[in-house]
């Protein structure tokens, strides 16, 4: 009797539920939208007040909802500046994996050393590394001190990577190639491309300026036409530096004051480093016959050392923070080399290497974006703010290395770009962005956290158009984000729910500890072939890691050659022979490089290093 009616009942509980329900969700949509119209309101009429005459484009994203906040103008293309970066080192960190690091070598070529003399070439083979400066080159050459070289009778080699590499991209501006900022990208980096100049006054009126260069031996000439005067009002020192890397220093500094200095784009860096090699050769007590040019490392070279740089992780920092020009475009590069199977690329070869492949790995549309170059000093680079805001959701939402990237970014009020902007406490530290400047360019794309706790993706451009007085475009972007970093945006369930979070795959690259792992697998399969293919010989073969060491007393010079010979056609390496006299053809493969031994007692009448071949 009561199962009818409490079936019936139950039914019409259900019905109550699911109209609760849908009211509910209903009204949750409602508030959202109406939320939104305000935002859009508000919005509108902040720009009106700061600039009205802005062009603007931007979209702000609600990551923590999936709600788009405001949208204008969100499919404009726009010249982003250094804002070009966020797709740059995005692609340089999926292309070259968090843990890579540039490497850059020392090695010779097959030769003598006599008496410390070395009859043949040395090469110095840099791989792009933006990081890469004087100390890393000495490094290098000290190595030359481990076989006590003191003389090289021959030349030295800079193998690099940009060697057929257009220095400025094009779109650079000539005006911007004096400065820092503007430094040129090849055909060799050594120090950024940069020296600093300074400039104190006399002691007295009358006398010349002090000026130093602090060039590091890379033979800067230097043509010093400032004076000291007693006061320093109407004083200033103007710097030009020539494609032959003469420094002209001009005007005035007073007595007593403040140094000046100025931070210099190199125009000639070949130039520059062959003048530095030269120098920290002479400091190290060993002379050069021969001269430094560009040249090409021959294949199976004696490989005397390896330096590497940091990881591509903290380079990024090193990139965007500062916003540094000459790192965003060397990864730029390096990136579309890796992607072109490791044949370095120039400047228009890049674009669609690096365009592609961020299309293949985030699914937007770049179709009609341009990447000229990866710093965005280029005005000739176009991207639209929805293009903008699409990868970093993508960065946020499923890549993999998020953090890493995020934390690269500029933080508000703490350091890089941003030390100086959103400096009070309800902004400090709430703002992750990269900012893009260039005149009648300003740019800011990135990420910040509400008074709420939601997390906001956005890409804001403004750009001057041509005849038209647009005004100062940094207050409206300052004035936006004090705007959302104050709000408290609702929460929009459904949107969260249809948002998709799925992770994608992308290059994988070995960490460090498995390339080192992998390396010495490498080695020991080596030490295994090289004992297997000597059985039977007269000889010790002592495993040093990265050296082989075979000591041999046998009346025939060439039966431990005429092994080595046959194992390296299977096996990639370069040899040293020590010994009294060179007593094999040094001819074909592997690299011999013969050393004089010295009359020292109980030592082997032969002794053959087995070293990584370059």
């Amino acid at each position: 009797m009561n199962s009818p009616v409490f079936t019936k009942y139950g039914t019409a509980k259900g019905t109550t539920s699911m109209k609760r329900t849908l009211t509910g969700v209903f009204l949750l949509a409602l508030s959202t939208i109406s939320h939104s119209i305000s935002i859009q309101g508000e919005v509108d009429q902040l720009i009106k007040r700061v600039n009205p005459n802005v062009n603007l484009g931007i979209v702000v994203l609600d990551l923590t909802s999936g709600q788009t906040l405001y949208r204008r103008n969100a499919e404009r293309l726009y010249i982003p500046a250094s804002n070009l970066k966020i797709f740059s080192e995005a692609a340089a960190l999926m292309v070259l994996g968090p843990d890579y690091r540039f490497k850059n070598q020392l090695s010779m070529s097959a030769g003598k050393i006599q008496q410390g003399v070395l009859q043949g070439n040395v090469y110095v083979r840099l791989s792009g590394d933006p990081s890469f400066n004087r100390d890393d080159l000495n490094t290098l050459l000290s190595s030359l001190h481990k076989w006590n070289i003191n003389t090289i009778q021959g030349n030295v080699y800079i193998d690099s990577n940009l060697a057929n590499v257009d220095p400025y991209p094009p779109g650079w501006l000539t005006t911007d190639l004096s400065y820092s900022y503007g430094a040129p990208n090849a055909p060799v980096m050594v120090d950024s491309n940069r020296l600093t100049v300074t400039v104190n006054p006399g002691a007295q009126a009358g006398d010349p300026a002090i000026v130093e260069v602090d060039d590091g031996g890379g033979a800067i000439a230097l043509n010093n036409q400032a004076t000291t005067k007693a006061d320093a009002k109407g004083c200033g020192v103007g710097f030009s530096l020539d494609q032959e890397n003469h420094l002209t220093v001009r005007g005035c500094v007073g007595v007593g004051q403040w140094a000046v200095q100025q931070r210099m784009a190199i125009k000639n860096p070949l130039m520059y480093a062959q003048g530095m090699i030269k120098s920290q050769l002479a400091k190290a007590n060993i002379q050069l016959t021969g001269e430094v040019q560009l040249g090409k490392t021959p294949e199976g070279s004696l490989l005397i050392a390896t330096q590497h740089s940091k990881q591509v992780s903290q380079l990024m920092a090193d990139t965007l923070k500062p916003s540094d020009n000459l790192y965003a475009d060397s990864l730029y590069l390096h990136a579309a080399e890796k992607l072109n199977n490791g044949v370095p690329v120039n400047w228009r070869s890049a674009q669609p290497l690096i365009k592609n492949f961020l299309q293949s790995q985030t699914g937007i549309d770049f179709s009609n974006a341009i990447f000229t170059d990866g710093s965005g000093l280029s005005r000739y680079s176009l991207v639209t703010p929805e293009q903008t805001i699409s990868l970093l959701k993508f960065l946020y939402q499923r890549f993999p290395l998020s953090y890493e990237y995020i934390a690269a970014l500029p933080i508000s009020g703490r350091d890089g770009t941003l030390q100086k902007r959103f400096r009070i406490p309800t902004q400090q530290g709430f703002v992750r962005a990269k900012t893009g400047t260039m005149t009648g360019i300003n740019s800011l794309s990135g990420y910040l956290y509400t008074a709420n706790g939601h997390t906001l993706a956005f890409a804001m451009y403004v750009n001057r158009q041509p005849g038209k007085a647009s005004g100062p475009g940094r207050p409206v972007l300052d004035a936006l984000c004090t705007y959302f970093l104050q709000k408290s945006p609702g929460s929009n369930r459904l949107s969260r729910v249809f948002s998709p979070h799925q992770r994608i795959n992308f290059q994988l690259n070995p960490t460090q500890a498995e390339r080192q792992k992998a390396h010495q697998a490498k080695w020991r399969r080596l030490e295994s072939a090289i004992r297997t293919a000597l059985r039977g010989q007269a000889v010790n073969v002592i495993y040093r890691g990265n050296e082989l060491i075979i000591s041999d007393n046998q009346t025939d010079p060439g039966k431990v050659w005429s092994t080595l010979q046959s194992v390296v056609k299977k096996y990639p390496f370069a040899v040293m022979l020590t010994s009294k006299t060179l007593s094999v053809n040094p001819l074909g493969s592997p690299t011999l490089l013969w050393v004089e031994a010295s009359d020292t007692a109980n030592q082997a009448q032969r002794t053959w290093s087995i070293h990584e071949a370059a």
